[in-house]
């Protein structure tokens, strides 16, 4: 008998599974799921046993016994095995985030224990989690025992209002509830309101084990696993986590695009693995939203989930403020000056909102058009003014870099920076309000989150929103509108999501400052969640974008320009002649084509079935990145 085993160490992409024999004695009490010591090259490691079976495809001479069975309870389930096994067939994955996920042996558990005592206080740190009071909305109870479906409500307390319901409900049947978060402030303010109701030996968090202790991390593991807690709160990591006592699982803010992990592996397309997690584990799946996606407002529509829509009104007012007739000094509508001093005079705060950081977008040769960008990666460079002197600084490289005085192109002088950034815009803000005290808060000023109750004036990029407290802004502004709206497909439903997120802070008024008339404004002026959503629909099936279709991207990267040229063109050939001529292939060189020391391009795969691809599987397996249905390129 031979077993199928993923070592718990870094494989080759598309080496996940190795064979090993049982020996006899052991034979008996051989288990899915168990963690077991395996001989690899000159060493012995850990392993997790996928399956049992009666052959292999190796020679005999060439499988080695397994060494002894560590746990004899298995440590996953056949279900979470079968999971880890879709996962990866569906995303293109390996099963290396294994490694860092099952929870391995203690060697000196007091130890152990000890290192626990010491990191507990610096674990604390990382979360601000305090008992924050909440007022509780009734919940219509029809809607808690629906198999699935989407919540799209207004307010925080609605959505916290409805987690309390499901947790009670779970618990009196002695099931774990599993709410999933888009970041780690999300968790902290879920569990801040949770408070109210549970204590600490109710719950556990998870973000993985990176911060953790080995104890802990496994103590986290024997909790879940022996049914000891109400509820889980985590961050999109916990899909690996073991699901047997699991009832439901929340999928909170499930508009959020920190759900989908592009920056580390495994990259995964959220919403389908959390959707077949459940039907595995056959747990009740529920998305919470202020304004669901596409991709759910569609399943909705097709009848294959219910969407249940909150009866709580909006109060805050929204304000659209043309900009495109005239020129207004200082960028600021007059209407927009009369509402920033009545909000000051009577004390209340101010939040501006830009999508863009530095002093100003990029620096520009009026003669010739020259745009300045970074020799090294190619990306446009931004204008920062510093204390004493200007730069300009590319974001993706992390250097600094000198202004010329000249365009190396045409030698005029006549240079000019475009665009507006977050240091410009407080300039011209401490200016017009030089008495009231103003902050800016973006990727690079994010340590003034904590300095908010202390300033009047905040201005800030779209980062600030998860960090934001309800009724913490009077009035919130949006003075260059056209920033949100930028050559991605779905901008115009980023940005109602984006505004949807604002509104449910519950501020006495938005303002947004736009350039032009477009329907997006309109959606938004009347909260008109479903002309938008189907709007963007229809538009999605006329240019075959998901939900209608699939696209992978595969990043081929290499230190060698020209040889990544050549790998790119023989793997896209390759592809060519192994799939259906319905599929639309495409090579783009990205804007920004280089990060460190690594030149990169994207292949594109546009396909509607997987049958369609099932002639490459074996080349997608050795690719080291791809993104299934993320479509920011």
């Amino acid at each position: 008998m031979y077993l199928s085993v993923k070592p718990l160490i870094k494989l080759k992409k598309g080496l996940n599974l190795l064979d090993y024999r049982i020996p006899e004695s052991l034979y008996p009490n051989i288990k899915k799921g168990q963690l077991i010591e395996i001989p690899f090259r000159n060493s012995s490691k850990m392993g997790l046993v996928f399956d049992i079976k009666n052959t292999s495809d190796l020679k005999p001479n060439m499988i080695k016994d397994i060494t002894r069975i560590v746990n004899i309870n298995p440590i996953v389930s056949e279900n979470q095995i079968k999971f880890y096994n879709w996962f990866c067939d569906y995303n293109f994955s390996s099963l290396n985030f294994l490694d860092n996920i099952v929870p391995l042996p203690m060697k000196n558990k007091i130890k152990e224990k000890a290192c626990l005592a010491e990191a507990e206080p610096r674990r604390k740190e990382k979360f601000f989690i305090k008992k924050t009071p909440i007022t509780l909305k009734k919940i219509n109870s029809s809607i808690l025992i629906s198999d699935s479906f989407i919540f799209k409500h207004n307010l925080y307390n609605e959505k916290i209002s409805l987690i309390k319901n499901i947790i009670d409900k779970n618990s009196k049947n002695k099931k774990i509830t599993f709410i999933i978060c888009p970041t780690k402030s999300h968790i902290e303010k879920i569990v801040s309101s949770l408070l109210n109701f549970y204590n600490d030996k109710d719950y556990r968090i998870i973000t993985g084990n990176t911060n953790l202790s080995k104890f802990k991390h496994n103590e986290i593991w024997s909790s879940i696993k022996d049914n000891n807690v109400k509820f889980i709160v985590g961050t999109k990591i916990s899909i690996f986590y073991p699901q047997e006592y699991t009832e439901s699982i929340i999928i909170d803010e499930s508009e959020n695009e920190n759900l989908n992990q592009i920056d580390t592996n495994p990259r995964f397309e959220f919403l389908p693995s959390a959707f077949e997690l459940s039907k595995i584990n056959k747990a009740q799946i529920i998305f919470t939203s202020y304004s669901p996606n596409s991709y759910l407002y569609n399943l909705a529509k097709t009848k294959q989930i219910k969407l249940f829509q909150s009866s709580e009104k909006i109060t805050s007012e929204i304000s659209l403020l043309d900009m495109s007739m005239k020129y207004f000094e200082n960028y600021i509508h007059f209407n927009t000056e009369e509402e920033i001093k009545k909000t000051l005079d009577d004390s209340k705060k101010v939040l501006f909102l830009l999508n863009k950081k530095g002093y100003s977008r990029n620096l520009k040769c009026k003669d010739c058009g020259f745009i300045f960008k970074c020799s090294n990666c190619n990306s446009i460079l931004t204008l920062k003014k510093l204390e004493n002197h200007e730069s300009l600084y590319c974001y993706n490289c992390e250097k600094e870099i000198n202004i010329s005085l000249q365009c190396p192109k045409c030698k005029s002088s006549r240079l000019d920076n475009r665009g507006i950034g977050t240091e410009q815009f407080t300039e011209i803000i401490k200016k017009l309000y030089s008495i009231e005290k103003t902050i800016i808060i973006d990727k690079d000023n994010i340590e003034n989150i904590q300095q908010i109750k202390n300033n009047n004036i905040i201005i800030a990029t779209r980062l600030i929103i998860d960090y934001l407290e309800i009724n913490e802004f009077d009035l919130v502004v949006i003075p260059f509108s056209y920033q949100f709206l930028n050559n991605s497909f779905d901008s115009n439903e980023d940005f109602f999501k984006f505004i949807s997120k604002l509104l449910s802070l519950t501020p006495r008024k938005i303002i947004i400052q736009v350039p032009c008339e477009a329907k997006i404004y309109s959606h938004i002026y009347n909260l008109d969640y479903f002309k938008m959503v189907e709007e963007e629909l229809n538009n999605r099936k006329l240019f075959n974008y998901p939900p209608f279709s699939n696209i992978l991207k595969l990043t081929i990267k290499d230190t060698d320009k020209s040889l990544l040229d050549k790998i790119t063109s023989k793997l896209y050939y390759e592809i060519r002649q192994n799939i259906s001529k319905n599929v639309e292939t495409q090579i783009i060189e990205p804007s920004i084509n280089k990060v460190r020391s690594f030149f990169f391009k994207y292949l594109i795969i546009k396909y509607k079935n997987n049958s369609d691809i099932i002639n490459i599987k074996n080349i997608l397996e050795n690719i080291d990145i791809i993104e299934k249905n993320y479509f920011k390129l």
